[in-house]
């Protein structure tokens, strides 16, 4: 492996220590790199993804293609479906993936709407359990889904929660992006929403990921009080979630106990 660079050591000791293991960090890193809008990528691609050497990012990938967790056509990179087992391991082993989703399904029914729960890692709200209207949790997309948590009825539930030294300092990090004319981009604004979601129990959008969509979400907490995510509903401005605030609300209130 080549030397590290010295942005690269400091970066060793914030996150672990001596027993941080870059390798491992790197090749995480290159998996991240894959998404929904980009589900090919060529070696350069990945290099400016994660700011990591290409010969680095070669050696990563050639071990994803020999564990079968990536393949390529000589050109492009892409991950395979074997990828999906790390995630099922995950959703297998959370209480939280195993407890809500069928809280979702209920909730779907009732209300003919998306409804999705989601835990924030880092500046993003990720998707553990989703739910549509007459769709089988099989069929359900939306599991393993990243969403900015700033401007989602979710991630505001989550971050209300928050102290207020912690979400300063989640704010400083953040680096806001319009999704619509809608969306929030100063931190003062974006703030506000945060913290209008804390004193009202519940966070809400209007139009800030996507025209025409609305959002209603409550914070998830476990039996002794810390948060561990948000259940949202989704619906559109003809028919805006805000009607279903008490369903989610007694939801969330019968989660308290089963989150352990």
């Amino acid at each position: 492996m080549p030397r590290l660079r010295e942005a690269d050591a400091e970066r060793r000791l914030a996150n672990g220590g001596p027993n941080y293991v870059e390798a491992l960090a790197r090749g995480l890193s290159v998996i991240s790199a894959f998404g929904q809008e980009r589900r090919q990528l060529s070696l350069s691609d990945v290099a400016r993804a994660t700011s990591l050497p290409k010969a680095s990012v070669r050696r990563m990938l050639h071990t994803l293609i020999t564990l079968r967790l990536a393949d390529t056509d000589g050109r492009v990179f892409r991950l395979t479906p074997r990828v999906l087992g790390l995630a099922g391991d995950y959703l297998g082993s959370n209480k939280i993936s195993t407890v809500v989703q069928p809280v979702c399904d209920r909730i779907a029914h009732i209300a003919g709407r998306s409804t999705w729960v989601a835990v924030l890692d880092g500046h993003d709200m990720v998707t553990v359990a989703h739910a549509l209207p007459r769709y089988p949790m099989d069929l359900s997309p939306g599991v393993g889904v990243r969403h900015p948590a700033f401007c989602t009825a979710a991630g505001r539930a989550v971050l209300g929660t928050l102290d207020d030294g912690v979400l300063d300092r989640w704010l400083a990090e953040l680096q806001p992006k319009a999704f619509t004319k809608y969306t929030p981009t100063n931190l003062k604004a974006i703030r506000k929403t945060i913290l209008d979601a804390r004193d009202k129990g519940y966070g809400e959008t209007h139009q800030d990921m996507k025209v025409g969509d609305c959002g209603l979400a409550v914070p998830l907490r476990r039996y002794d009080g810390r948060n561990v995510g948000a259940l949202q509903i989704t619906g559109t401005l003809d028919d805006p979630p805000q009607k279903h605030i008490a369903l989610l609300q007694a939801a969330a209130a019968d989660l308290r106990q089963q989150l352990i």
